[in-house]
């Protein structure tokens, strides 16, 4: 009976343990066959509030942040080319998943403000390598050995275990000019860092690496929220020709609406112009080319509107661009490129299909560790349990065994004593 007690406590213990590491991989993201990681942790939420640049006060043209890409075409692409390039598009990759590297997070989630190679635009964005290198024991020991001061190995890995932690703080909470990122998974903050590592040459951060696989989706997620949401707003009413030629910036909610699918990504990785001022004329527009992103990726943008439109109730201002419409001559009549692309933009003016923020899959892989959750801390409390009540079995029947050898044991004392004093007297 009590090796039956003992065997099923192990058992249990066991298996709390395993799903406790199930419910620790479904958050950290799953590990497959070969150690790379599979973001599987939350599905992708709709991007809100003001943009950063309206959060810090600043125009568009007062600040860098953002700007790492470069300016698009000044006349209008021809027809031709634009026909190519929407026949080439692939269908809607709703449920491909795709493998990112560091290198593909840092360029979604960085690069728009510090730039290819981690320097930023000093004095308003600063570098990111001497704070990743902080994060290297051996770097800082280096480093201060270069400035005549030695450290020893434990305070430098101190100091930086502390880089460290406040690197991930920045990451997670922002700063004062610098906006949260607080979307990054925690295995995305470890491909993210490795190759953050790297790219301050930090020794022995190549080995590092690792890989995370995503839907498509969360790919649009992380450009819109830390690239796009620089500058644009989450929602608001859709500005006119005169407006963004006073400076206004499109919101996110409108961009599926005054483009199709085509021109978006046109407009993302090559550039084109847009109708601006009063009468309305075609400009180069001050948005830049984002030449680092792929076609695929700019389609992944607007899935993730598509998919997980920003403020739904937001309402759109359309009048002022049909009252301009209505009052100016269209100089796409004499403009046979700006025509052709209004007829694409036309044609596919109400093909803008907003779906639901969550699926039924979404709503599958929110619930699982949720679940799985519950059952381990139940397996853990039932086992704790179970164990302490075997312990105090067990201590009980050792104190009581240990109580009847004391009572003998004070016995057999007594009857020696008698016996050595029978001794003494005779």
């Amino acid at each position: 009976m009590r090796k039956r007690r003992a065997l099923l406590a192990i058992v249990t213990w066991v298996v709390a343990y395993f799903v406790t590491a199930v419910f620790e991989s479904s958050l950290l993201g799953e590990t497959s066959e070969n150690g790379n990681y599979r973001s599987t942790n939350s599905s992708p939420t709709a991007v809100a509030g003001e943009s950063w640049l309206n959060h810090l006060h600043r125009s568009f043209d007062e600040t860098s942040m953002g700007k790492t890409g470069q300016l698009g075409p000044p006349s209008a692409t021809p027809r031709a080319e634009f026909v190519h390039r929407q026949i080439g598009l692939a269908p809607e990759p709703a449920n491909e998943t795709v493998t990112l590297h560091g290198s593909d997070l840092y360029r979604m989630n960085c690069r728009g403000c510090h730039g290819e190679e981690g320097s930023g635009a000093p004095p308003e964005i600063n570098s990111v390598i001497n704070p990743v290198r902080a994060t290297s024991a051996a770097a800082m020991m280096e480093r201060m050995k270069m400035a005549g001061m030695e450290m020893s190995r434990a305070d430098a890995a101190k100091l930086a275990q502390q880089s460290k932690t406040m690197l991930l703080d920045r990451l997670h909470h922002g700063g004062q000019d610098m906006p949260a990122f607080p979307h990054l998974r925690e295995a995305e903050v470890i491909s993210l860092v490795a190759y953050l590592r790297q790219l301050a040459g930090v020794r022995g951060a190549e080995r590092e690496q690792v890989v995370v696989r995503e839907p498509r989706v969360q790919v649009g997620e992380h450009i819109v929220k830390s690239t796009c949401h620089i500058c644009h707003s989450a929602a608001g009413p859709n500005p006119n020709p005169q407006q963004l030629y006073e400076g206004a910036i499109p919101p996110l909610n409108t961009l599926t609406v005054r483009t199709n699918r085509a021109e978006f990504i046109r407009k993302v990785t090559h550039g084109a112009p847009i109708l601006m001022g009063a009468p309305p004329e075609l400009f180069r527009g001050r948005m830049p080319v984002f030449y680092y992103l792929s076609e695929e990726e700019a389609a992944d943008v607007y899935l993730y509107l598509t998919r997980y439109p920003p403020y739904q109730w937001a309402t759109l201002d359309l009048t002022p661009n049909l009252a301009l419409a209505a009052a100016q001559p269209d100089p796409r009549a004499v403009d046979p490129e700006a025509q052709a692309a209004g007829a694409f933009s036309s044609a596919n003016a109400g093909r803008v299909e907003i779906r639901p923020p969550a699926t039924d899959a979404d709503t599958k892989f929110a619930v699982m560790p949720v679940l799985a959750g519950f059952i381990a801390f139940a397996l853990v409390g039932f086992g704790f349990g179970f164990t302490v009540c075997e312990l105090k079995r067990l201590s009980a029947r050792i104190e009581g065994r240990n109580r009847v050898a004391g009572e003998t044991g004070d016995d057999g004392g007594a009857a020696d004593e008698c016996e050595h004093h029978r001794e003494l007297v005779a």
